[in-house]
């Protein structure tokens, strides 16, 4: 991959209205620190890749990044029983790990404490101050961000706010910062390892204009609670007709909006380090960070008329293979009804995403625990199918 002549064109590409803009660069805070599940791999390529790009600006844009101050202390991973091991040796494991995760307690008290000192003194109001746009890149748990709302406000305010896939599973308990992203992370059943297909609802907007109208790629995409059509521009949404697992709901992808007088991009994208290596994602989140710092033009007004269509397609989807219906023909009458009510749409995709909220059996589940689940999701469907039909 020729990374630098990559970025070099793709900066040169988005930018091209930058100087014209500001004779200053926009100083952008990337957050790589993690409290939950790491990301790795992909943060590691994160870091390395967008130094490139900003190297590649032409002095348009710098980077500072709020990195792990070294490695965060832990016990190791916990202990699992085997079927082999015998009440002592699975207490013996236990008490072992025990006994790590107290040694290592004083030094992760240590590092949590340096972690929120250095919160406090880039996210907070005052430190906040000194940037055009945060980039939340692959963060993940309830990090120690300072001052309550300092940083939805500071956007609100007419900065940037840019996230990377696992920011919508940063601060979950935070309902600022969720409203701000528009959704918290609630599983992924399409994993990392999958490739699936993508609808690009506005090739033209400049954040997705290097994806093809519909697309293929190798991630793991979210699905999400608190995620409000109507506070967001969808940009990108998941085929459900050509993915598995199927599911009769919307799952966006990537999307923008206004804050207040700031605005804000987030992709799911990013998973993989493959995601980061790759010369179309790189134009993706180039492309949406100059849209974000309001270098480039494309509309923010919500479409939550797509999320409608999707949940309906994806209605139609899951219909066929779960009660033998034609998928094809309840598509089309269910975007014809959509068409004359709209209303009604929004209300059966809100309905419909009940679905993502039934039980799903566990491998060790029983027959009968197996059956109890696929009824419950038939029976959604044959309601969710009935309010197409009739």
């Amino acid at each position: 991959m020729k990374t630098t002549s990559l970025l070099s064109a793709a900066v040169c590409s988005f930018l091209a209205l930058a100087s014209m803009a500001s004779a200053a660069p926009k100083k952008l805070l990337v957050v790589t620190i993690t409290a939950g599940f790491r990301h790795g791999p992909a943060i590691v390529a994160a870091e390395k890749i967008l130094p490139t790009l900003a190297a590649s600006s032409g002095g348009e844009l710098e980077f500072e990044f709020l990195s792990e101050p070294g490695p965060k202390p832990n016990a190791g991973p916990k202990p699992v029983r085997t079927k082999l091991m015998s009440d002592e040796q699975w207490t013996a494991e236990e008490a072992k790990y025990k006994a790590m995760e107290k040694s290592v307690q004083p030094a992760q008290k240590a590092w949590d404490a340096k972690v929120k000192e250095l919160f406090a003194a880039k996210l907070g109001a005052a430190g906040l101050a000194s940037y055009d746009g945060v980039i939340f890149c692959n963060t993940t748990g309830d990090l120690p961000l300072p001052e309550g709302d300092a940083l939805a406000n500071w956007v609100k305010s007419g900065k940037s706010f840019i996230g990377m896939h696992a920011a919508t599973d940063t601060l979950k308990n935070m309902s600022s910062y969720y409203e701000m992203i528009n959704g918290s992370f609630a599983g992924h059943p399409w994993g990392g390892g999958g490739t699936y297909t993508f609808v690009n609802h506005e090739p033209t907007h400049p954040a997705v204009a290097m994806f093809s109208p519909e697309f293929q790629w190798k991630d793991e995409i979210y699905q999400y609670t608190h995620f409000n059509p109507a506070s967001v521009r969808v940009l990108l949404s998941i085929n459900m007709a050509k993915s598995q697992p199927q599911a009769p709901y919307h799952v966006p992808v990537s999307w923008v909006r206004d804050v207040g007088t700031g605005r804000l991009f987030y992709t799911n994208l990013g998973h993989n380090a493959s995601s980061w290596e790759n010369e179309t994602y790189q134009k993706h989140i180039v492309a949406g960070i100059c849209w974000a710092l309001k270098l480039s033009d494309g509309p923010a007004a919500p479409n939550p008329e797509v999320s409608a269509q999707q949940a309906l397609k994806g209605i139609a989807t899951v219909a066929a293979v779960v009660l033998g219906k034609d998928a094809a023909a309840l598509e089309a009458k269910a975007l014809a009804k959509a068409k004359a009510n709209p209303a009604w749409a929004t209300e059966l995709a809100t309905k419909a995403d009940a679905y993502r909220l039934l039980p799903t059996p566990k491998k060790e589940a029983s027959p009968a625990e197996i059956e109890q689940a696929a009824k419950a999701k038939k029976e959604l469907m044959e309601k969710l199918v009935s309010e197409i039909e009739n």
